[in-house]
């Protein structure tokens, strides 16, 4: 897996983050359990695909865990 500078990264975090918010409303429903907003799941599928990796490989990177 190539690893981008983490200015990169940042950048397209937060460029992510902020079109979420203008494209998704906050919750899917008003009865969802509210532990993370639809932007921040948006946001984590993007990273995702911009890393190419799978949804474990990018939680171990974004905690600091080696395999």
């Amino acid at each position: 897996m190539k690893a981008l500078p983490k200015s990169q990264i940042l950048r397209f975090t937060e460029k992510a983050i902020h079109l979420a918010r203008r494209a998704v409303s906050r919750y899917s429903s008003k009865f969802s359990k509210h532990r993370y907003t639809l932007p921040q799941r948006v946001v984590l599928l993007c990273l995702k695909v911009r890393k190419n990796t799978t949804y474990r490989g990018l939680l171990d990177e974004l905690t600091g865990i080696r395999r």
